[in-house]
């Protein structure tokens, strides 16, 4: 399963270029907040908003540290994953 924005650049359901066992789900539209990549993202920030890095090396080394709790901790990771998109990933097709 894939989560789909639905934005035009995108493949879409039916979309030859897409693997056969793919599943978008899409978005319903207007709703960034029920993407949890936007979550992680936000929670990301925290870590490297505001700071210089001297190097892309640098900013790699950094990201581990805004990234580990999502992996230490699967609840946390869970967070992410509003309601909506729980029910729509357990729904049956």
């Amino acid at each position: 399963m894939v989560i789909w924005d639905q934005a035009g650049f995108h493949p879409r359901p039916g979309d030859a270029t897409l693997p056969a066992r793919i599943h978008l789900l899409p978005l319903p539209p207007y709703s960034p907040e029920l993407n949890p990549v936007e979550g992680l993202w936000d929670q990301t920030q925290d870590v490297t908003c505001n700071r210089h890095f001297a190097s892309l090396d640098a900013l790699e080394e950094t990201l581990p540290q805004a990234l580990r709790p999502f992996w230490e901790t699967p609840a946390r990771a869970l967070s992410l994953i509003h309601h909506w998109l729980h029910s729509q990933a357990n729904a049956t097709a």
